[in-house]
């Protein structure tokens, strides 16, 4: 027997990039594609995946594996033929696809070692190889480690490869042997009884510190981790293996799961009755789970509707059935009310996925959920790839966010990859939205998806309103029963008011809170209810300008006018991280009238603490809040009352179920609706509608003022009066008229480069090849757009230009089409900026 080995490495002109190995006898039992082995590769032994078993090799006399890295596969036959897929569709190397399906632990680390080939330096040496090459003439051979450390900060990868060209160094490249390890821990065991204590513990000093540690067993009444023995009484290690040399312990070793989830505590809830739309729902759904090819569905459900109900219920049929569920969120800050709702309907089956995690966290909630010791798991986009042994459940929620689009190689979308990945499983797809994508809305149309409806905003029955009323205390409330159940409740969506922030300005106020804005604050502030402040921009001011010569201070490396925030008393460039002090005085003119002008939501917490300085305030944006406890903490705060005014940017806007929010207000809608890409209006309407869902989810109701200087858009509009149908028509009208997504596909081709000129003349070779390619083929020139600048010209340094290829299928139009070096491929971008 033999099989087909995958490396993690680029393997160029082979239509499939596997090498043949043979399956030594005492392997062939136990060998199966998936595994990750050992394999002799030229004068290397390097990991492989067998990608498949073959009963003849390509060439001849194949040598053998050498052996396993884990008994069991590590991605499933399904997992397999999505990376195919994904490979294909992504145009990316297949290693690389396999790669990101892996989790930490199981990566294969590559290893450089730089070597100079010369000894003197030469004369006409370009300045940005000139530091690498002094470095390495004056210590020697270095690896990567070395480089980095002496060359902190610095790309010496470019010089790398320059000089690798050039013949002045070799580099070898080689991988590490992944060598994952579960976390053990020491154990202390009582062994003798209370009586035997003082014959044991005969001439001891300091016995109450040993007396402490066996009463302390004796309570625990089994095996304690050592750390924990320490922790509690205060004694030394020393000191308890002296208890074990006298017999009185007993020392082993277990292995801990890392999960953080293991000191959370949930109280098991029971399922609420199903509200009329939910049961609609629900019965089409619990039919479709019997069936061997469910058809994906998009669940079109307002804020509010109970889609989350819905998903707890198909879990709980598809874990009957023994099979597995997965739970996609796009944002870390959606993850913990998330992971609550399944961890209170599923104590003990639940995990968490998301990049915040720790490794080794990552690594044993991947094994628990290959044993089968996790039936669900909620997580990030690349929780996709845990290798399910059943899976019968996928769930997209919010899927129209573009954090479900994978910005690096492979530039893969959760939606696709999950639709393709449903389809091998047999599992049930599901996309839950408020304001779809207008892709998934779309196949609904056409009947690729399943389309399902919720329309009205639920809070449940009319007992569970009453004891809240009670409890809070108020006169009335504003939810009123169904027609068709008068046992349950519902309340319409809240009212939005467009404030035209022109006749603002006419009206002699020159204030970021429009009147109407700030009397709803004052009203809800008087009745101890919670506000939300909305602006979709960071920092205290947008950019710093000189009010005399127009000045304008820019990143020295993207050319894109840099962010000022107090907090730090700093410059900020929000797409490459650098830092720079606030200027004091104008460097091109003298001047000291320098300022900053613009808002972001530090600014506008300044702004919110002068206006209301008795709220309690909360910021939660990006600045603010970059871990996963850190999104954890803000949100526990909010929702239990601790602030009375949260201001954010996008991650106040998403999933968050917040009972006492009755106003809601968002500074500007005119954010990034004015872009130079097709999906601008889309993304303002879902952001927009998203937001103004937010409020009014409690008794008492609420209501959302959205602050614009162009309140005729019909983004805007439409995002007013909640009418997520009536603007797909007119957007999809456009998209079809124009040629653009969901009607025809796009790849967005960038090179970048840090001449500028280079840059240009590559994009503007690229762009003559692809006419003459799309002539040969027959179709227009109108399908290439571009070559141009891209919007952010230049990124760190690098001078970005871009093409627009429209295309029914760009992956095969591009597949034998080869691209020149440097060129990135991305088939359908979620923006093209």
């Amino acid at each position: 027997m033999f099989a087909q080995v995958l490396v993690f490495l680029p393997i160029k002109a082979q239509a499939a990039p596997f090498f043949d190995y043979a399956v030594p006898t005492s392997l062939e039992a136990q060998l199966r594609p998936g595994m990750m082995v050992i394999i002799p590769f030229r004068e290397r032994r390097l990991p492989g995946i067998v990608m498949a078993l073959t009963p003849q090799p390509a060439v001849p006399d194949p040598r053998p594996i050498e052996g396993l890295l884990d008994v069991e596969p590590v991605l499933t036959p399904a997992l397999l033929d999505l990376a195919r897929w994904m490979s294909a569709e992504t145009l990316t190397p297949l290693h690389t696809c396999v790669m990101t399906m892996l989790p930490p632990g199981l990566r294969p680390k590559k290893l450089l070692r730089l070597t100079p080939l010369v000894t003197t330096l030469p004369a006409d040496l370009p300045s940005h190889a000139r530091a690498l090459l002094e470095l390495l003439l004056a210590r020697g051979p270095l690896s990567r480690d070395q480089i980095n450390a002496a060359l902190r900060g610095k790309n010496w990868q470019r010089a790398m490869t320059w000089l690798e060209r050039q013949g002045l160094i070799k580099v070898e490249r080689s991988q590490t042997l992944p060598q994952p390890q579960p976390h053990i821990v020491r154990l202390a065991t009582l062994l003798l009884p209370r009586e035997a204590w003082p014959t044991a513990m005969k001439g001891l000093r300091q016995t109450e510190r040993y007396l402490a540690v066996l009463e302390f067993l004796e309570r625990e009444a089994g095996p304690v981790e050592l750390e924990v023995i320490r922790a509690e009484t205060g004694v030394q290690t020393e000191q308890i293996k002296t208890l074990q040399k006298r017999g009185l312990l007993a020392f082993s070793s277990a292995e801990l799961v890392r999960d953080p989830l293991t000191d959370k505590i949930f109280v098991p809830t029971l399922p609420p009755p199903l509200l009329p739309d939910q049961q609609q729902v629900w019965d089409t759904l619990a039919g479709a789970l019997e069936t061997a090819s469910p058809v994906p569905t998009l669940l079109l459900g307002v804020t509010g509707s109970g889609k989350t109900e819905i998903y707890l219920r198909l879990t709980e049929r598809v874990l009957a059935q023994g099979r597995q569920a997965l739970i996609l969120v796009p944002e870390i800050s959606l993850t913990p009310q998330t992971v609550r709702r399944f961890m209170l309907r599923f104590p003990g089956k639940v995990g968490v996925w998301h990049s915040a995690m720790s490794a080794g966290e990552r690594y044993d909630t991947w094994r628990r959920a290959r044993q089968g010791d996790l039936q669900v798991l909620v997580g990030a986009r690349s929780a996709l790839f845990t290798p399910f042994p059943h899976l019968g459940l996928i769930i997209l929620d919010e899927e129209e966010d573009s954090s479900y689009k994978q910005s690096q190689p492979p530039m893969y979308h959760a939606r696709e990859a999950a639709e393709k990945l449903a389809q091998l499983t047999g599992a049930q797809l599901l996309l839950g939205s408020a304001t779809p994508s207008l892709e998934a809305y779309a196949r609904a149309l056409e009947g690729r998806y399943r389309l399902l409806q919720m329309p009205r905003r639920v809070l449940g029955h009319q007992q569970r309103i009453a004891d809240w009323q009670h409890y809070l205390h108020l006169s009335q409330n504003r939810y009123r029963p169904l027609e068709e159940a008068p046992q349950a409740c519902t309340i319409a969506l809240p009212p939005v008011q467009l404030v035209d922030m022109r006749a603002e300005l006419q009206a002699g106020n020159r204030s970021i809170f429009s009147r109407v804005l700030a009397e709803s604050v004052d009203q809800a502030l008087a009745r101890r209810e919670q506000v939300i402040l909305f602006l979709n921009r960071r920092g205290t001011a947008t950019y710093v300008f000189c009010r005399d010569c127009g000045w304008v201070a820019r990143c020295p490396k993207c050319d894109v006018p840099l962010t000022f925030h107090r907090d730090a008393e700093s410059l900020v460039c929000h797409h490459c991280g650098f830092q720079g002090p606030m200027a004091s005085r104008c460097p091109q003119c003298g001047s000291g009238r320098v300022r900053a002008f613009g808002l972001g939501t530090e600014g506008l917490e300044e702004q919110v603490a002068a206006r209301w300085p008795e709220a309690r305030r909360l910021r939660w944006d990006r600045d603010v809040a970059r871990t996963h406890a850190a999104h954890t903490n803000l949100l526990t705060r909010f929702a239990t009352g601790q602030a009375d005014i949260l201001i954010g940017t996008q991650m106040v806007a998403r999933g968050l179920d917040l009972p006492a929010v009755t106003v809601v207000g968002v500074i500007s809608a005119d954010v990034g609706l004015f872009l130079p890409d097709f999906r601008a209006a889309e993304r303002t309407f879902q952001l927009l509608a998203q937001v103004a869902g937010r409020a009014g989810r409690g008794l008492p109701g609420g209501r959302t003022i959205l602050q614009t200087y162009h309140p005729e858009h019909y983004a805007i509009q439409y995002a007013a009066v909640h009418d997520t149908i009536g603007f797909a028509r007119r957007e999809l009208a456009f998209r079809e008229a124009a040629g653009y997504p969901p009607y025809m596909r796009l790849a967005r081709l960038l090179f970048q480069h840090s001449d500028a000129r280079q840059a240009e003349a590559a994009a503007r070779r690229l762009a003559k090849e692809l006419q003459e390619a799309l002539q040969q083929a027959g179709l227009p020139a109108s399908d290439l757009i571009g070559p141009a600048p891209a919007f952010f010209a230049r990124v760190r340094g690098r001078y970005r230009w871009h093409l627009l290829l429209r295309h029914f299928d760009p992956p095969a139009f591009l597949r034998d089409f080869p691209l020149p070096p440097g060129w990135r491929v991305d088939i359908d971008p979620v923006d093209v900026l």
